[in-house]
């Protein structure tokens, strides 16, 4: 990428990263979305010499006319404004060279209008074709199975066709990537389209625990919202079965009220930790004997990764790349409420803590998988593949 210090190199580019949630306690959830927007921002502001000025663009929250940016991982963010010709001077104020969309949503879609020759690369980092969004709606909280969950909504991203389209005949260059490779058969079913390419543009997995020393009494975490969609109830269920083994929640509801799940009458060995930040989130994991994942659905959670670096391995419903199969226990599909899958989840677990050799195998083995491919230095070398592409230097 272009050097700042190099007077022969091209000018500094600017990249706008859009999406719907940043990281932040203050600006509503912390999901994958965030965390892949945090990521790239702190190593771009990080990493002067790449030559690559970062600003955030939020999709679908609104500010207030005049009201100065707020400021996000040292990055200004661009709220949306309900006067739209100030909302758009304000964008081509930026002089915005590359748009990275953190996956897609219809929202996004006047930013792209608003900049029709501006270069977008997609990271498609959760899409979800018609057979994924039959499986997410049949999720159903245990005991209330006729009341419909908060948060399985699953947005029709198929619009991005047209985006695709108008681009085509403007010039404008559209880019696919993914976090991991086999999301690419997803792409066609979820936006409409089919590209030529997808490339596979890794997640930086910068965390880097000192030397990993697990708990005595054994501990199993949970990484995720306390939210239906992630079905928690079977974490809490599966704690009831090993009442001397500690189990951890890490992450809270984003949802409240009626078709929200409520963490009561939890076990005696279950802990509530919230929202952790990231030296306790690296401690309880680096401890930690497994990591249970219970979700509908997932792309390539990040939280498998952040598990296999601090060398825990996984047990999960869910196989995306075979993570799990790998380094961990895959227990098979389990749709609905998921009850059915406890007495596999309990096999699994039971043969994770009484194997610490296996356990010791699996976890060393998935860090070095994390750090050999979604590293820093991968997601440049792709990233300035990428902008190449898009001719934006």
């Amino acid at each position: 990428m272009a050097n700042s210090n190099d007077k022969s190199q091209k000018k500094r580019i600017k990249v706008a990263v859009i999406a719907n949630e940043f990281f932040e306690l203050y600006q509503g959830r912390m999901g994958g979305f965030g965390w892949a927007t945090r990521q790239v921002t702190n190593y771009f502001n990080s990493n002067s010499n790449l030559g690559i000025d970062v600003v955030l663009i939020a999709g679908e929250t609104y500010g207030k006319s005049g009201e100065p940016d707020s400021i996000v991982h040292n990055t200004r963010l661009i709220l949306r404004q309900g006067n739209k010709l100030e909302y758009i001077r304000r964008i081509w104020a930026e002089k915005i060279d590359l748009i990275l969309s953190i996956d897609y949503r219809p929202n996004y879609r006047p930013l792209f209008w608003i900049l029709p020759k501006t270069p977008i690369v997609l990271w498609a980092r959760d899409p979800r074709p018609p057979e994924d969004v039959v499986k997410i709606e049949t999720v159903r909280i245990p005991g209330v199975e006729n009341v419909y969950p908060q948060g399985l909504k699953c947005y029709n991203c198929s619009s991005f066709a047209q985006v695709v389209r108008v681009s085509k005949l403007l010039g404008r260059s559209v880019l696919f990537a993914t976090p991991t490779p086999f999301l690419k058969e997803k792409v066609p079913g979820t936006y409409g389209v089919k590209p030529s390419e997808v490339t596979f543009l890794p997640n930086i997995i910068d965390m880097e625990p000192a030397e990993v020393v697990k708990s005595e009494k054994p501990t199993v975490v949970f990484l995720a919202r306390l939210d239906p969609y992630k079905r928690p109830w079977l974490f809490a269920e599966i704690a009831r079965h090993f009442p001397d083994v500690e189990f951890i929640f890490m992450g809270k509801p984003h949802f409240q009220g009626k078709g929200a799940w409520q963490p009561t009458s939890l076990p005696d060995n279950m802990k509530l930790m919230g929202h952790v930040g990231e030296k306790d989130k690296i401690r309880i994991l680096s401890q930690a004997w497994v990591l249970i994942n219970t979700s509908i659905h997932e792309g390539l959670p990040v939280s498998f990764q952040e598990s296999l670096k601090c060398e825990t391995p996984i047990l999960s419903c869910l196989d995306p790349e075979n993570v799990v199969s790998q380094f961990g226990i895959y227990v098979g599909r389990y749709d609905g409420t998921g009850m059915e899958g406890i007495p596999k989840f309990i096999e699994g677990l039971k043969t994770l803590l009484e194997n610490h050799e296996l356990r010791t195998k699996l976890g060393k083995e998935g860090r070095k998988w994390v750090s050999k491919t979604h590293n820093q230095d991968n997601f440049q070398k792709v990233f300035s593949g990428l902008c190449k592409k898009a001719k934006v230097y």
